[in-house]
């Protein structure tokens, strides 16, 4: 939610009104020789609620321990308006004044006097804390109830997607299985059913975060038929994964974001051909391929990687590593 007013703006009108209000049963035996007494109170209580505002913004935030911060604040406060009224008086002799129309104050001697002022302060700067407090929690509940349409709106987007990409991998999914039935050539029904394994796996992850690194290998050992078809021996792939890692995890389709990435931007040869490795270690995965860049490539947007990043963050906090070192692009994964 953009605010309007800057937080210094709130804190001049919140102690404008405060004084204000504080300052008005006084224009009931009001003369003309009262204005400028009724001028200096309001600029006396003005000035010392506007010190209390500034003081608040540094306890009504804490999130922890509010008793204790509510506390000190409130102490200070106290103290504030003693050291307020008593700088004023060493400079201005008549500010002695403005707090002498407090009931009974005259009959009380310094030390009453003093308290007096202590527990004034408290009373100011437990409006102000009040006030503060509740602005923050209705924005806070402003700032909550816009972030959840937010995310409302992403998740019925992220829904009708889905079913938009839905509906043509089932037609396509059905189609390859008939034309399986139709091909006599072994080497094509092998291909469909490649293709088919990949839009099965593709179709089971509509609501998916993870998978386990098996099941990922797996359609991965299904796409790189199908891209060897396209490059044959010009690209080289070698996986050597534990049985342990096997049973841990990872985002979906983050092995072939890869992959393909690597193959976006590589030169692939029989000469030169493009060499992947994919292993694991100490609860890594990592994948590496021969660093060859194309001398003339469309510039990379960043979005598969990027894509990677945002998708580990999300499910585990933790990082994606990404190094070009001695003619290698390597990326390490956490297994999760």
């Amino acid at each position: 939610m953009k605010m309007k007013w800057s937080a210094l703006n709130k804190g001049i009108l919140i102690s404008f009104v405060i004084s204000a209000l504080a300052t008005a049963p006084r224009f009931i035996r009001l003369n003309k020789d009262d204005l400028q007494y009724l001028f200096n109170h309001f600029m006396y209580l003005f000035v010392l609620t506007l010190m209390y505002w500034i003081l608040s913004q540094a306890f009504v935030y804490k999130k922890k321990k509010v008793i204790l911060y509510t506390a000190i604040f409130l102490l200070l406060s106290g103290l504030i308006s003693i050291f307020y009224q008593l700088i004023l008086e060493a400079f201005f002799g008549d500010f002695r004044i403005l707090y002498s129309d407090f009931p009974l104050i005259r009959d009380l001697n310094e030390k009453k006097q003093l308290l007096m002022l202590f527990f004034r302060g408290i009373l100011f700067s437990a409006i102000i804390y009040f006030i503060v407090f509740y602005l923050n929690l209705l924005y806070e509940k402003q700032h909550a109830l816009t972030e959840i349409e937010q995310l409302k709106k992403e998740k019925l987007e992220a829904q009708l997607d889905s079913l938009k990409q839905q509906i043509s991998p089932h037609f396509l999914f059905n189609s390859l299985s008939t034309l399986r039935t139709m091909v006599t050539d072994e080497s094509s029904k092998v291909y469909i059913n490649k293709l088919s394994n990949v839009y099965r796996y593709l179709l089971s992850l509509s609501d998916s975060n993870l998978t386990s690194l098996k099941e990922e290998l797996d359609f991965i050992e299904s796409y790189l038929h199908i891209v060897k078809e396209r490059f044959e021996e010009a690209i080289e792939v070698s996986v050597n994964i534990s049985a342990e890692a096997l049973q841990l995890q990872v985002p979906p389709l983050v092995l072939q974001l890869l992959i393909e990435n690597a193959i976006k931007h590589n030169v692939i040869s029989f000469e030169d051909p493009l060499k992947i490795e994919i292993f694991d270690k100490e609860k890594m995965l990592f994948v590496r391929n021969n660093y060859q860049p194309k001398s003339s490539v469309e510039k990379s947007t960043g979005k598969g990687l990027q894509n990677i990043k945002k998708r580990y963050e999300y499910l585990s906090e933790q990082e994606i590593e990404i190094a070009v070192k001695d003619d290698y692009f390597t990326v390490k994964l956490p297994l999760l």
